[in-house]
């Protein structure tokens, strides 16, 4: 009983001592979660200089046979037979198809036979004509006489010179038997079977020429005019060295052979709003095939003392684009920024940053505004074109042949 009393005694103390230590605990706990928030953020940034920069223009295209001939019969005739493989590569000058040659063969010959008379007839005028110039000379025949032997050795000489184009049609008409390829190319499914008749004009098959194939490019009006006034300004330059096409097609594949725009249409399509251009690209393994769909990158613009960031490092918010760049005391604030076009280094910004201004490039997702940051890595701004460089990587060997074509 007198245990009892001691210990209800000390319980107004013993409550008061666990009240202090919970409140220095709490005390604590806001001071620790104080420095917690106070941690800098690790992340790495880039610090910003103005450069030269080969602009990185890309383009949807779509590839086309650069050119597209149709086989014709230019005879009337059987086809006999078709002396290649559909969908194989012929060469210029290959034989094709056969038409039944017999009836021509015949006409060949009937023509020499013709020939042959008009020349036997063109001898006998001949000879009568020399008896007449000696008669002439003792005037021992008319002038009527004189002049209508004459007349049949002009003729003679006429009938020898049709029946020679009639030899030289027939053996024309007999060569349009075999059907020569007018191309090298790719060839199409035949259009007309073995045993059916053919006449002049009609469509035996086609051919493709793939080296060089045509890549078309639409290119907006608006873009084509800002470029023009920036090459203007001197913002854009030509290097005319580096000037190229490379076609990447999708999924990703960087075609070896780099080739250069060869036209470009000079109006404006007015239902789509664009310019048509035209890139001739070297196609000697057949890689790229008609109608396949392709993305070009158009290479030779440079933009002059521009500033280039990395697309990582740009986010969006309802306002638009911005960046996270470092201030005074570490810590980082969000930047709106404009963009302008992309180059090999990352995308130009036309406003809202300058030269000597760190900006965050990754852990964008551990920083608010206002955070503080610990630089692990600061990176410097000269441009680095990986893409770039592993395209002429793959495609230098071939950017001469390119030029050439």
């Amino acid at each position: 009983m007198r245990t009892d009393t001691r210990l209800l005694r000390r319980l107004p103390r013993l409550s008061l001592s666990m009240l202090a230590i919970v409140m220095m605990l709490a005390g604590c706990g806001e001071k620790l979660q104080t420095v917690a928030e106070e941690r800098a953020v690790a992340v790495k940034a880039l610090a910003l200089s103005a450069h030269t920069l080969p602009i990185d223009l890309q383009y949807p295209g779509r590839a086309e046979g650069s050119k597209e001939v149709e086989v014709r019969a230019r005879v009337d005739g059987i086809l006999l037979h078709r002396r290649y493989r559909e969908g194989e590569k012929v060469e210029a000058g290959q034989l094709l198809f056969e038409i039944d040659a017999a009836p021509f063969e015949v006409a060949l010959d009937r023509a020499k036979a013709h020939l042959a008379q008009t020349q036997a007839a063109l001898s006998a005028a001949e000879r009568r004509w020399g008896r007449a110039q000696e008669l002439i000379k003792r005037d021992a025949i008319s002038q009527r006489e004189r002049d209508d032997t004459q007349s049949e050795l002009e003729m003679a000489q006429a009938d020898v010179k049709m029946a020679r184009a009639e030899v030289k049609e027939a053996e024309i008409n007999l060569g349009y038997t075999q059907v020569l390829a007018p191309i090298g190319g790719i060839t199409s499914r035949e259009e007309v079977s073995e045993g059916s008749l053919v006449g002049p004009g009609s469509v035996l098959a086609k051919i493709t020429q793939l080296d060089p194939i045509w890549v078309n490019i639409s290119i907006p009006d608006s873009e084509l005019l800002s470029f023009r006034s920036m090459l203007n300004s001197g913002d854009l330059q030509f290097e005319e060295a580096s000037r190229r096409a490379v076609v990447e097609t999708a999924n990703g594949y960087v075609h070896p052979h780099s080739g250069k725009v060869n036209f470009t249409e000079s109006a404006v399509d007015r239902q789509t709003g664009t310019v048509q251009m035209r890139a001739a690209i070297p196609n000697p393994d057949g890689t790229l095939i008609p109608g396949q769909f392709v993305r070009v990158h158009l290479e030779g613009l440079r933009s002059v003392n521009a500033l280039a960031i990395p697309e990582r490092a740009v986010m969006q918010n309802a306002q638009g684009s911005y960046v996270y760049r470092v201030v005074e005391g570490q810590r980082v604030q969000p930047a709106p920024v404009s963009l302008g076009l992309k180059t090999t280094a990352g995308v130009i910004v036309e406003s809202g940053l300058e030269s000597g201004d760190v900006i965050v490039v990754e852990g964008l997702g551990r920083v608010r505004p206002g955070s503080l940051v610990e630089i692990q890595q600061a990176q410097d701004a000269e441009p680095q074109p990986e893409r770039a460089d592993k395209r002429k990587a793959s495609g230098q060997a071939s950017s001469d042949q390119g030029a050439g074509e």
